[in-house]
């Protein structure tokens, strides 16, 4: 899931060009990749392409990060009150809409690969924590969402009890239950502390301290290990490499070691921004690329998918081929993430946001 941008006082137009990125790689990586392999989308796509966008799937890790640091720097001074207006008001309208525009596509896509299962389920989609009601998810995208509102409900909880200005020991306490939970996964643990997740969010939030008030002795060990550990639990996602003729083989799989390079990427541009004394100035395509990338990542995935069963039965496959129109589907799915946006986002959000906060 994506973090929604953060208001405009708070925007930083280098996280919005990091939120573009990981949202692009994550829908080439459905695109490319997961869907032709999971048989969600009937073709073949290019080799090279598939290959390279197996990786995608490392763009979710990348916006827990950015979470981290922008739930942080939205919960400073903020009332549990204020705090829980931005939450709803920046996710729900777009969620809203782009779930319903999934429901309907996949209706009137006769070889949908994926249909909705009952009106039950539509409704408790609505809650964006359908799992707790004991339906499906309409979307597969949608599985990072309870991951985010959790993080966001610890957060809440700590303004609500007073003790943000304790926020370093709290988050080096859930890193080491995180690791506690990798030595020995608990499923409980898990669920309602979003324990695989903690090193990520916590140096997000790590990083965002240290943009605000310095280096500490504490803060460089706790960020140390943060990279540590989201490194083992990503080596451990993706599985081990029995030898090391698999290891270092750059097959079909994602390769653990590339894996573990871009995540460590992903660390190394929030040190080089947050040391970076010039900001990035802000532009109309960075300010875009923040906007666009939360509603992008709500419509693609199973919606694009029943599009791309329309475009393989009419013959739009076989004519153009594959790789264009798989440009022709990111293309419309950057439209209608533009659309949710100018017309749902910054409409709906505002007035949500002021009748939560009175």
């Amino acid at each position: 899931m994506i973090e929604s941008p953060p208001s405009q006082s708070h925007r930083q137009p280098a996280l919005d060009w990091l939120r573009g990125f990981a949202a692009l790689i994550v829908v080439g990586f459905h695109y490319f990749h997961a869907g032709v392999r999971d048989g969600s989308i009937q073709g073949q796509q290019s080799p090279v392409l598939y290959h390279v966008f197996s990786y995608g799937y490392v763009g979710v890790h990348l916006f827990f990060m950015i979470s981290g640091y922008v739930i942080m720097m939205t919960a400073q001074n903020s009332s549990v009150r204020r705090f829980i207006a931005s939450r709803v008001s920046r996710l729900m309208p777009a969620f809203w809409v782009c779930m319903t525009l999934t429901v309907l596509i996949e209706l009137a896509a006769p070889a949908a690969p994926f249909k909705p299962e009952s009106w039950a389920q539509y409704a408790a989609n609505l809650t964006m924590l359908p799992r707790v009601f004991g339906q499906n998810l309409v979307d597969g995208a949608y599985w990072s969402l309870a991951v985010e509102i959790n993080f966001y409900f610890w957060i809440g909880v700590a303004i609500a009890t007073g003790q943000l200005k304790r926020i370093e020991t709290l988050l080096i306490l859930w890193l080491g239950l995180s690791l506690v939970n990798f030595i020995r996964p608990m499923y409980t643990v898990e669920i309602v502390t979003s324990a695989q997740w903690a090193p990520l969010f916590a140096a997000g939030a790590f990083f965002f301290l240290v943009r605000q008030s310095g280096w500490t002795t504490r803060r460089r060990l706790a960020l140390l290990g943060c990279a540590a550990l989201a490194c083992m639990y990503l080596w451990r996602e993706n599985g081990q490499a029995d030898s090391l003729e698999q290891l270092l083989a750059l097959d079909d799989s994602p390769n653990n070691l590339v894996i573990e390079a871009i995540l460590l990427s992903y660390f190394a541009f929030f040190y080089w921004m947050i040391r970076r004394k010039v900001p990035i100035e802000p532009s109309t395509w960075s300010d875009l690329s923040g906007r666009l990338t939360y509603p992008l990542y709500l419509i693609h995935q199973h919606a694009g998918y029943a599009l791309f069963s329309v475009a393989v039965a009419s013959g739009l496959v076989a004519s153009w081929g594959m790789t264009l129109v798989t440009l022709g589907m990111i293309a419309l799915a950057l439209l209608v993430a533009w659309a949710v946006n100018v017309g749902v986002e910054q409409k709906l959000g505002p007035v949500l946001r002021k009748w939560i906060a009175r």
